[in-house]
């Protein structure tokens, strides 16, 4: 059974992946390529990729992601501001730990269980960027009501 993989851009600058399921290779490919496209647009960035609901993904693909990783990291330094992973799977951590041993994510990044910690992560990124007003509709959008944006 194949994945669902979804961005969503819609509150650029940030992003949010979500998987559910394990990739096929014609979606890991998708996958990487969509993630390329990110970078392509040469603007700082803030994400969040949420995995609570993929499945383990093959080794071949973690050894995939680590080198695309590899050949990305310049770019990936240069806009990507931070990353929140939202994953609850202690098999999925573990993978997730080879793939970032394999290659260290050249950005800050945190593992965190509920998108509430996801949002806090990323407007603390988005404040310390001085991305003020994205990270004002962020908090409006998402964060619980006590969160504040600044």
């Amino acid at each position: 059974m194949s994945a669902t993989l979804t961005f969503d851009d819609s509150s650029w600058p940030l992003v949010i992946m979500r998987i559910s399921g394990v990739m096929t290779s014609a979606q890991y490919v998708h996958f990487l390529e969509r993630s390329a496209s990110f970078l392509d647009r040469g603007e700082p960035y803030f994400s969040i990729s949420d995995v609570r609901h993929a499945g383990i993904p093959p080794l071949p693909q973690c050894r995939q992601l680590a080198d695309w990783m590899r050949g990305q990291q310049v770019r990936m330094r240069q806009y990507v501001r931070c990353n929140a992973i939202l994953v609850t799977s202690a098999p999925l951590r573990l993978s997730m730990s080879l793939v970032f041993h394999l290659m260290p994510p050249p950005m800050p990044h945190t593992a965190v269980s509920d998108m509430d910690a996801a949002v806090a992560f990323v407007l603390h990124h988005m404040r310390e960027a001085k991305h003020d007003e994205a990270a004002e509709r962020v908090r409006q959008h998402f964060a619980p009501a006590g969160l504040s944006a600044s």
